[in-house]
């Protein structure tokens, strides 16, 4: 088992959206350790979220791609997802996922439904 540190950048959010977010990452096993609101116009938020996880033979793709259809599951919605992966001395990864990445995760994750109002 190896320490991944994940860096989870999301926008635009409301407060409690972020909130959430923080939330549905420490239930999918990541030890967050620090949640940053950066306002937005309109009462939005950019949420910055740094957190580690222990992997075994997980794929950082795999990962990362259950984190964001589990967040996107939660809020109810699409908000961009931008996210690093850093494992001991590799080089750090950087994952975009963009609207096409939503339709594309919530039906290959079956999750269609929304879960929070």
């Amino acid at each position: 088992m190896n320490p991944v540190q994940i860096y989870l950048s999301m926008a635009p959010l409301t407060p409690a959206e972020a909130d959430i977010v923080a939330q549905q990452a420490a239930q999918q096993g990541l030890r967050v350790s620090r949640v940053v609101r950066q306002p937005l116009p309109g009462g939005t938020c950019l949420a910055g979220i740094e957190a580690e996880r222990t992997v075994g033979s997980e794929s950082p793709v795999w990962c990362l791609e259950r984190l964001a259809a589990g967040v996107w599951n939660e809020i109810g919605r699409f908000a961009r997802i931008t996210a690093g992966w850093q494992q001991a001395d590799d080089e750090e990864l950087w994952f975009h996922f963009e609207e096409t990445d939503y339709q594309r995760l919530m039906a290959a994750f079956r999750l269609s439904l929304r879960r929070r109002v």
